[in-house]
């Protein structure tokens, strides 16, 4: 199996090169030729619109349509127990932000863990995803927005094809534009309200990010932590001094794995 997903991946790298179209047509062949419900439709502005017999999704780049070769479903179980969702008990009516959500996959994971309806804040800085956003969730947030230490507007380094941006400078991001920066507690909206889940993914900069939480942070009830090596030309993780200043503020870590994703909980919503 694992060769076979190489294989795949390998072949999805190669295809990626065909327009968008034939990159659709060469695709939608193999699924047929496998007999998979799963199609891929070319639209406008390099978006492909991604389908099966269960789900619909709308992306923006092609080698990733590599993650959903299996079913769209299985692709938004695998993120979802990635960041540890099947160890969070949710409720009806939760309130989850989404920090860097992109195109809003662990929205949709989130549907696959609760069966329950949920208030979704959906934080993203790049234009481009944040429309997609729009499109594949019910999110609360209506502009792109960058959650950060700081309300005010900054300068964004975007990396296209690997569906990445950062508020820090980088050199191997070659694109940028200007964005609407916020601090968590700067959002009106979640003024004196309880929060089920932070899901914390800023490239580098979570650490800003939860101090821009300020008094919102005692409201948070679980944090679930991308923490990987973004820092430094992605040769340093900030892990240690996030998981530091969650502890000094009274969480404790539940679970971690190798992608260096991390959940914490908060101890003021121990039973």
């Amino acid at each position: 199996m694992k060769y076979i997903k190489q294989f795949l991946f390998e072949i999805n790298k190669k295809t990626s090169r065909l327009s968008l179209k034939n990159f659709c047509i060469f695709w939608n062949l193999v699924f047929i030729l496998s007999f998979k419900s799963l199609r891929f439709k070319a639209l406008e502005n390099d978006n492909i619109l991604i389908k099966d017999s269960e789900n619909k999704i709308f992306i923006s780049q092609k080698l990733r349509a590599y993650f959903y070769f299996k079913s769209i479903k299985n692709r938004f179980i695998s993120l979802g127990k990635m960041y540890f969702l099947e160890m969070i008990n949710f409720e009806n009516n939760d309130v989850i932000v989404d920090c860097g959500a992109n195109i809003g996959e662990v929205y949709n994971s989130i549907k696959q863990f609760n069966n329950k309806n949920f208030l979704y804040f959906g934080f993203e800085p790049v234009k481009s995803e944040f429309n997609l956003l729009k499109i594949n969730t019910e999110n609360i947030i209506d502009r792109p927005i960058a959650l950060f230490s700081k309300s005010e507007f900054k300068k964004i380094h975007i990396h296209k094809e690997g569906a990445d941006s950062t508020l820090l400078e980088d050199s191997r991001y070659s694109e940028y534009d200007y964005v609407e920066c916020l601090r968590l507690d700067d959002v009106k909206d979640l003024k004196n309200k309880s929060i089920k889940l932070l899901k914390l993914e800023a490239e580098g900069a979570e650490l800003e990010v939860l101090h821009g939480c300020g008094d919102i942070l005692k409201n948070i009830e679980y944090i679930s932590a991308d923490l990987g090596f973004e820092l430094e030309q992605g040769t340093k993780s900030n892990e240690k001094e996030v998981t530091e200043y969650l502890l000094k503020n009274n969480f404790y870590k539940l679970a971690n794995n190798s992608r260096y994703i991390n959940l914490f909980k908060n101890r003021l919503y121990e039973d």
